[in-house]
């Protein structure tokens, strides 16, 4: 039973938008609901708003400076793809952050929050989404799992790209040899290329740094998905 007053933002491209739309709470999809005119009750006595939206951070940062506007009550943002530690120190009302849009074979989410008094909403709100939560003490830049898990399938599509090694095959020796869950190819499919892919070009936007840079292939196949 829910006893929190919370409204979560969000719009399709997110990896969760269909379990979002279930939770007990006030749910506007962005690309079609204007939750901002103030009528109506929920709206001006909500907890807590989430934004639970999947976009580039150009768009993210201007989404997150209005709703900061819009809304009186305090945002934890969906900040899996985005420097979040930076966001958080831009907007003081940006009071916390999730990585909801890699999603965790383990069923597991990291969380980060600011201020005390709102951790019970973001618990209430994972709960509600049958996920463990992890917390981390920043959301640094893509937090730790999403950046990790980015990297290394990236490197995997560099491999099959180079002709090292078949995609099952590369599967089967991370499983096998390494004990991972899953191969990183099953990975991404779990996860989907498209937050893969805009967490590694702004991690190479923001850094420069060779690592991140974005395979072909991967980039190729998120823009197919997009364009689906």
């Amino acid at each position: 039973m829910t006893t929190s007053n919370l409204i979560i933002l969000s719009n399709k491209e997110h990896p969760l938008y269909e379990e979002l739309k279930k939770l007990p709470f006030h749910f506007y999809d962005l690309e079609k609901d204007e939750p901002s005119a103030g009528k109506e009750t929920r709206y001006q006595d909500a907890d807590c708003v989430f934004d639970m939206t999947l976009v580039t951070s150009p768009i993210k940062e201007k989404l997150l400076r209005h709703i900061c506007v819009q809304f009186k009550a305090p945002v934890i943002s969906d900040l899996s793809c985005h420097w979040g530690e930076g966001l958080i120190n831009q907007f003081p009302r940006l009071a916390g952050g999730v990585a909801l849009a890699f999603k965790s074979p383990k069923g597991a989410v990291e969380t980060f929050c600011r201020e005390e008094k709102l951790k019970p909403f973001l618990s209430e709100f994972i709960a509600a989404l049958n996920l463990k939560e992890v917390s981390v003490t920043s959301p640094g830049h893509g937090f730790i799992y999403p950046r990790t898990i980015s990297m290394l399938v990236n490197e995997a599509y560099y491999s099959l790209e180079d002709k090292l090694a078949e995609r099952e095959d590369m599967d089967t020796a991370m499983k096998f040899g390494v004990n991972y869950p899953l191969g990183l190819f099953e990975w991404s499919e779990l996860i989907g290329a498209r937050p893969i892919s805009m967490l590694l070009e702004d991690l190479y936007q923001v850094t420069k740094e060779p690592r991140y840079r974005l395979c072909p292939a991967l980039k190729l196949k998120a823009l197919k998905k997009e364009l689906q």
